[in-house]
C-alpha cells in the first residue's frame, strides 16, 4: 500500500510594476472623489449558478437498496487457502453456499494498508507500500479531505461507522495497541485518517468505534459499517493451519447472528480479504491480468516459483456477498472485481458520487471504473404477491 504522485500546477505572476502603477492611480482617484461620487450604487442581484454534484452511477430499478450493509475485512490469504478448506467451515459451508462467491476478485496492491483505502475511497491516498501510518510529516495531504464512502453517505443523510476489535478507546488514533505485541493495527482502519468524517470520542460523535460498540440490536446499525477483527482474529497472525480456523470461528461467533438477521431484514453481509498472502513480499500495485504459465491456475495450492510470482502479482482474494436478496452461486462478474468495484456498487445503490477511480492495472485490463455488481442480486419479493 503505498504510492500516489500528485502534480500541482504552478501559477506564474508577472507584470508587478504595472500593477503597482494601477494601484497608485486608484489611490489618487479615491482621494479626489466627492460625497456624490461615493454613494453606494444600487445592488444588482445576479442569478447564481449551482455547481452540479459529481456524477454518480445508476442503480438498476427493481434491485434491492439495503437498510444495512456490514463489510468484514480479513487478512492476507489466497483464494485457494480459504475456498475448499476444511478448517474454514463457516465460510465454505455457510456463507459460500448460501451467498454469492466471486471467483475473480482482486486486491489492488501489496502490502495491506493501501487496499483498505482503495475499498473505502477509491484511492490509496499516497500512503505508500510499506504499511507506514500516514502523518502530516510523511504525507502532505494528511489528514485526508478527499471523498470517501463514509463522508458521502453522511452527506446524503445516511450513516457510517467503523468497528475495530481491540481499539483501546472510541476515536483513538493510536497506531498499535498494545505497542509491543499489537492486536489492534491502525493500518487497517482508514476512516481515522480523514478530516471529513466525525472524529469524536463517543458512539454518537465518532466514526471510529470499538467492536464492543457493535449493537446487538442490528436495526440500530448504520447504513454501512466496517468490521475489522484484530490481528489474532482476521487470519493475519500465525501459520495458516492456526490463523484460518481461528478467524473462521471468530466470524461465525461474532457475525453469524447479524447474517441470520440480515436475510429477513433487507440487509447484507460482505466478507472480503485485503490481499493474498504475498509470500514473495512484493511491494506495489498489483495486476489482476498478470499472465500465468500455460495451463496454470492461481486456485491451485501447488505452485512452482513462476506460478507463485504470477499469482502474487494478480493478488486474488475471497469475496462473498451473503444476506437478503442474494442469488447463491459462483460469479466471475465479467472480467472480475476489485475492492473499488465493491465501492462503486455501494455508491450506485445509495445514489452517491464516485470517489476516486479504479486501480489503473485493473482498468487497463477491462475492469471498468463504472462497472457495478448486479448479477448476484435478486429483486425483492413483492409483499402484495
Amino acid at each position: 500500500m503505498r504510492r500516489t504522485l500528485l502534480i500541482l500546477p504552478v501559477l506564474l505572476l508577472a507584470a508587478c510594476g504595472s500593477q503597482t502603477t494601477k494601484q497608485d492611480e486608484t489611490k489618487k482617484s479615491e482621494a479626489t472623489k466627492t460625497p456624490e461620487d461615493t454613494k453606494t450604487p444600487d445592488v444588482v442581484e445576479t442569478p447564481t449558478t449551482e455547481v452540479p454534484e459529481p456524477a454518480g452511477l445508476s442503480w438498476p430499478a427493481g434491485l434491492p437498496v439495503y437498510d444495512h450493509i456490514v463489510i468484514v475485512v480479513e487478512e492476507n490469504k489466497d483464494y485457494a487457502e480459504i475456498i475448499g478448506s476444511k478448517v474454514a467451515p463457516y465460510i465454505n459451508d455457510v456463507l459460500a453456499v448460501e451467498g454469492a462467491l466471486f471467483t475473480r476478485a482482486f486486491g489492488e496492491e501489496h502490502f495491506s494498508q493501501g487496499n483498505y483505502y482503495w475499498l473505502f475511497s477509491g484511492d490509496n491516498q499516497g500512503v505508500g507500500f510499506e504499511d507506514v501510518i500516514p502523518t502530516a510529516e510523511n504525507n502532505p495531504n494528511y489528514p485526508f479531505e478527499t471523498a470517501n464512502l463514509g463522508s458521502q453517505l453522511i452527506a446524503k443523510g445516511l450513516s457510517f461507522k467503523g468497528y475495530s476489535e481491540s481499539l483501546p478507546e472510541i476515536g483513538s488514533t493510536v497506531e498499535k495497541d498494545p505497542a509491543d505485541n499489537p492486536l489492534y493495527a491502525r493500518k487497517h482502519v482508514p476512516w481515522v485518517s480523514f478530516a471529513n468524517l466525525p472524529q469524536g470520542t463517543t458512539v454518537e460523535t465518532s466514526s471510529n468505534l470499538r467492536f464492543e460498540d457493535f449493537p446487538s440490536d442490528y436495526g440500530q446499525l448504520p447504513t454501512v459499517s466496517f468490521v475489522i477483527p484484530n490481528l489474532e482474529n482476521d487470519m493475519h497472525n500465525g501459520a495458516p493451519e492456526v490463523s484460518i480456523p481461528r478467524g473462521d470461528t471468530w466470524l461465525r461467533e461474532h457475525l453469524d447472528g447479524y447474517y441470520q438477521w440480515a436475510k429477513d431484514n433487507n440487509s447484507l453481509l460482505i466478507v472480503t480479504f485485503d490481499e493474498d498472502n504475498d509470500r514473495r513480499a512484493y511491494k506495489g500495485l498489483t495486476d489482476p491480468f498478470a499472465p500465468l504459465p500455460a495451463g496454470a491456475s492461481c486456485k491451485s495450492e501447488v505452485r512452482d516459483d513462476a506460478l507463485e510470482d504470477a499469482c502474487e502479482m494478480q493478488n486474488g482474494v475471497v469475496t462473498i456477498f451473503a444476506g437478503a436478496h442474494i442469488r447463491p452461486g459462483e460469479y466471475e462478474e465479467g472480467k472480475g472485481i476489485t475492492h473499488v468495484s465493491i465501492l462503486r456498487t455501494l455508491e450506485a445503490m445509495y445514489g452517491l458520487p464516485k470517489a476516486g477511480a479504479q486501480q489503473p492495472n485493473a482498468a487497463r485490463g477491462g475492469i471498468s471504473d463504472d462497472a457495478i455488481i448486479t448479477d448476484v442480486f435478486a429483486p425483492p419479493a413483492d409483499p402484495a404477491g
